[in-house]
């Protein structure tokens, strides 16, 4: 169990990054962290990019990374040096934000705004805005894992085969409350995928599988299913899951156990950990990385898990 941190700047200058596309994007609760920060006598700056370009370039400004005063407004650099980086919106604009963040040694906060919000309910139990505006205020912090695949860094999950399927299925509807609907929206999904012979090798141990769900995990959630117990111990070390010989009914099953918090991992579906992961053939196939869906040019995809770790506000 980590001890927890505190920020020991007296001096507060909190950018908040606001992406305005985001699935379950209000302006409510910005409002009420901008006037929280400001009662408690700190400075903010409120960002608000069109692109999610735009957004990582904002980040880079804000935290020093890059020069983007035309991303800036006038009166940014008499706030004093930022102190965080809120991301407002989903996985992806956390994955956008988090990346200056570690950049720069700078701790990230969230109001969760997206379909999925894989990040806010693996890291908190409660996604109340009172309790993120709280947590924002406290600037109490923990440190997380990173990784990065393909050069990309995530925070989250990246998937292959059905998370990407499922990504696309959820986009057009409600994402299930119970665990009978993902059983069902499971069951869907698989009956589209072909499963295709991959390689895997994890650490220093080799093994061939077909699998139709082959997921990487630093935090519990994607696409909004508590996929593993955890990979909260932030041991620079992933969790592997994916399926041996599972056929329909067993992975619907699954899905209608993991949505209840009951982790069934054994000869269908198994759970290894480790540092460094290899995946091939990959070319053509869909990648889901924390929310976003990359279409894989390269045949070989390599995870590391990163030495330097992320800030997020606990």
């Amino acid at each position: 169990m980590q001890r927890p941190r505190r920020q020991k700047e007296k001096r507060t200058h909190v950018c908040i990054i606001v992406n305005e596309s985001a699935a379950s994007y209000r302006p409510e609760p910005i409002e009420q962290l901008t006037t929280r920060i400001r009662n408690e006598g700190g400075q903010y700056t409120v960002l608000r990019p069109r692109t999610a370009g735009n957004l990582m370039e904002a980040a880079q400004a804000a935290s020093g990374r890059r020069r983007g005063r035309r991303l800036l407004p006038m009166q940014f650099q008499k706030r004093g040096p930022v102190t965080s980086l809120i991301a407002c919106g989903g996985d992806g604009t956390f994955n956008l934000v988090a990346r200056a963040a570690q950049a720069t040694d700078l701790p990230v906060g969230l109001l969760p705004m997206g379909r999925f919000n894989n990040i806010a309910l693996s890291l908190y139990t409660d996604l109340g805005v009172e309790a993120s505006i709280l947590r924002i205020i406290e600037r109490s912090y923990r440190l997380i894992d990173v990784g990065t695949v393909a050069g990309q860094p995530f925070f989250a999950s990246i998937g292959l085969g059905l998370t990407p399927h499922l990504a696309r299925m959820i986009a057009k509807r409600k994402t299930p409350r119970l665990a009978l609907g993902w059983s069902r929206l499971v069951s869907q999904a698989i009956a589209k995928i072909e499963p295709k012979k991959t390689v895997v090798k994890v650490d220093a141990f080799r093994f061939d599988i077909s699998p139709t769900i082959l997921n990487v995990h630093l935090l519990s959630h994607s696409v909004g299913l508590p996929m593993t117990p955890a990979s909260l111990v932030d041991d620079r070390r992933a969790e592997i899951v994916f399926d041996v010989r599972a056929n329909r009914r067993d992975l619907a099953a699954y899905a209608g156990q993991i949505s209840k918090g009951k982790f069934v991992y054994g000869s269908e579906v198994r759970l290894f950990r480790g540092s460094i992961i290899t995946i091939q053939p990959t070319r053509g196939r869909t990648l889901y990385l924390d929310g976003e869906l990359i279409d894989l040019p390269t045949n070989i995809l390599e995870i590391k898990i990163s030495e330097k770790q992320l800030k997020v506000y606990r």
